[in-house]
């Protein structure tokens, strides 16, 4: 293999002497915390118990489990080793492939939607806790100042069952035999008309929810003061944020399987229906799940990995995060459905009336089934805590492998001030609290579905992990980049399978994933209302803002750059210069 040892292009691996040494974690298990933190969150929470119970119980635990086996924890292993050879965030990790650099332009793409969608969720969690401390639950009742004349109560459900006036009721509404709505639940209504202040469609934008601006602040603020210190200080806190919602939600399901009735929403959320795995729907639906919330892709992990020292053993902790990630989403689907079972049971329904995916589960479903419990104010404070903690540290990863590639990709960004770091990290905050403004308006859902649809999931994830296994498995060459992974760990048992993955499987399925989404399109919608053809058009531009960068790029390297082929396909200063230069630095300062 050619070396180079040029000062220059060293320059890229070794910080120069006047730049700010670049952060590392100050304890071996900080990388694995703060996985853990970034890859349990809402998703989790809100949509693996309904994927579970829609898609065949126990069944849907096997391509779940397939998934995160084959394509997840490659991948996983793809792009921490890539960070942590280089030790530098998503532009210089992907530098080494030049022709598919364009890959860490994606990734940026889908941080910088996702900082637009998520913090509102944590917005409307945090509308919710607040009000969990009333003395009168406000979705528990219809004599509120946003309650319709069509408002029925969990109570007066219960009654219009009792006397047969009502032949469907879920936890939305009630209808009699002909279809017709006799009522919106309390719960909905306070979603609708209490938190969203809801208008007809995403041509009516409305006002600002001046409550949600407030609380939008707030998140900005608290993630901001999360990480404006650096990676040292945002460990010490997600040792807090990453491990409390666990034990809470442990609580919350130790509640919730003592419960009467309990036993019905378990036997549903388990129940295994093996004709469902005929369905090639629940294939992509796992698929969609263990990519969303493993935080691969979106640069998340890979910007955690380059914090790293070079022979940390990244492979023990990746291995661990698949396992925590995969016994959460399995621990809050027992918390979830044993209290909807309850609620069921008491209230005579079937869980296919009590059981809503996203939204409609964490806030319409769950409060109310919570509500029937002794001391409900509680248990609904502990759960949406336990919802804005798994979300928190979440987001602010998310927010720090979005600047962290402005700092690496400009190292002027993180030199130009004393304070560099912590101004750089303040106007980015600033600038997406100002951005989200517009999702805490009467249309603010509308436009929150689009980013969250397309811009953070979908087809364009896929075609990103599409390309990041052929530009390591093919491109920079599958072989090469596990020889490099052997110097930093030592490790080799599962060579063989792993680079199988990254030059087939892996670009195989998520390939045929991502052109299923496309040609299976069908019209967003939100509720009832489905989206015209103008924000349909919205829709795949925000979802192409990402995935196209990468041909662009390469477009642009190909004709405006003068390099040989074998110079765009992977630098010509190799890992083994590269990691003679990190251990050169490390020696320096000891």
């Amino acid at each position: 293999m050619e070396r180079n040892t040029n000062s220059q292009q060293d320059d890229s691996v070794v910080t120069n002497s006047k730049e700010k040494k670049r952060q590392t974690w100050s304890r071996p298990w900080d990388f694995y915390m703060s996985s853990v933190g970034v890859s349990i969150g809402l998703g989790n929470i809100w949509r693996f118990p309904y994927m579970c119970f829609k898609y065949g119980g126990g069944a849907f635990l096997i391509p779940y489990l397939l998934t995160l086996i084959v394509i997840v924890f490659p991948l996983m292993i793809l792009e921490v080793s890539l960070s942590q050879s280089v030790r530098k965030g998503l532009a210089a990790s992907w530098a080494t492939i030049p022709l598919f650099k364009g890959i860490s332009i994606a990734s940026a793409m889908i941080l910088f939607h996702t900082n637009l969608s998520y913090p509102v969720i944590l917005t409307w969690v945090f509308k919710y806790l607040v009000s969990s401390f009333s003395s009168n639950l406000p979705w528990m009742s219809c004599d509120n100042e946003w309650n319709t004349e069509h408002c029925v109560s969990l109570w007066e459900k219960q009654y219009l069952d009792d006397t047969n006036n009502a032949s469907m009721i879920t936890v939305s509404n009630v209808t009699n035999q002909t279809g017709q709505i006799l009522g919106t639940s309390s719960a909905e209504e306070f979603w609708n008309y209490g938190v969203l202040r809801i208008s007809n469609g995403l041509s009516e934008i409305g006002r600002l929810n001046g409550e949600l601006v407030l609380y939008l602040t707030f998140i900005w603020i608290l993630g901001y003061f999360a990480i404006f210190k650096g990676i040292k200080w945002s460990a010490k806190v997600i040792y807090v944020t990453a491990t409390l919602p666990l034990i809470l939600i442990i609580i919350v399901m130790a509640r919730g399987v003592t419960l009467e009735g309990a036993s019905v929403g378990i036997y549903y959320y388990l129940k295994p229906n093996m004709t469902q795995l005929e369905n090639p729907e629940v294939w992509i639906a796992a698929a969609t799940q263990v990519l969303y919330t493993s935080g691969v892709c979106a640069g998340a992990v890979l910007t955690l990995g380059s914090y790293n020292n070079y022979d940390h053993n990244f492979i023990r902790d990746v291995t661990m995060i698949a396992f925590s990630n995969s016994f959460a989403s399995f621990v809050c689907g027992f918390a979830v459905f044993s209290t909807l079972g309850s609620m069921a049971f008491r209230q005579n329904l079937t869980m296919n009336e009590v059981v809503q995916s996203g939204p409609g589960l964490v806030f319409i479903a769950y409060p109310q089934a919570l509500a029937l419990l002794p001391l409900p104010q509680l248990w609904n404070v502990l759960f949406f805590l336990t919802i804005l903690l798994l979300g928190f540290d979440s987001q602010f990863v998310y927010v720090e492998s979005f600047c962290a590639f402005f700092m690496d990709s400009y190292p002027r960004l993180r030199n130009f001030h004393k304070y560099s770091r912590e101004i750089f990290f303040a106007v980015c905050n600033a600038g997406f609290c100002l951005l989200g403004i517009i999702f805490v308006t009467e249309g603010g859902v509308y436009v929150f579905e689009i980013f969250n649809t397309y811009g953070s999931a979908g087809w364009s994830v896929f075609l990103v992990a599409t390309c990041e296994f052929v530009a390591v498995g093919w491109v920079y060459g599958a072989d090469r980049h596990w020889d490099e992974i052997n110097r930093m760990v030592g490790y080799s048992r599962i060579r063989f399978v792993v680079a199988l993955v990254w030059k087939y499987i892996g670009p195989a399925i998520c390939m045929t994933i991502s052109i299923y989404y496309v040609t299976a399109h069908s019209p967003l919608s939100y509720a009832s209302y489905v989206y015209p053809p103008w924000a349909q058009a919205i829709c795949h531009i925000v979802a192409t803002s990402s995935a196209m960068c990468i041909p662009l790029y390469a477009f642009y390297l190909v004709v405006t750059s003068r390099k040989p082929w074998s110079q765009l396909r992977r630098k010509v200063n190799t890992e083994e210069t590269k990691h003679e230069n990190i251990i050169s630095e490390e020696e320096e300062m000891l």
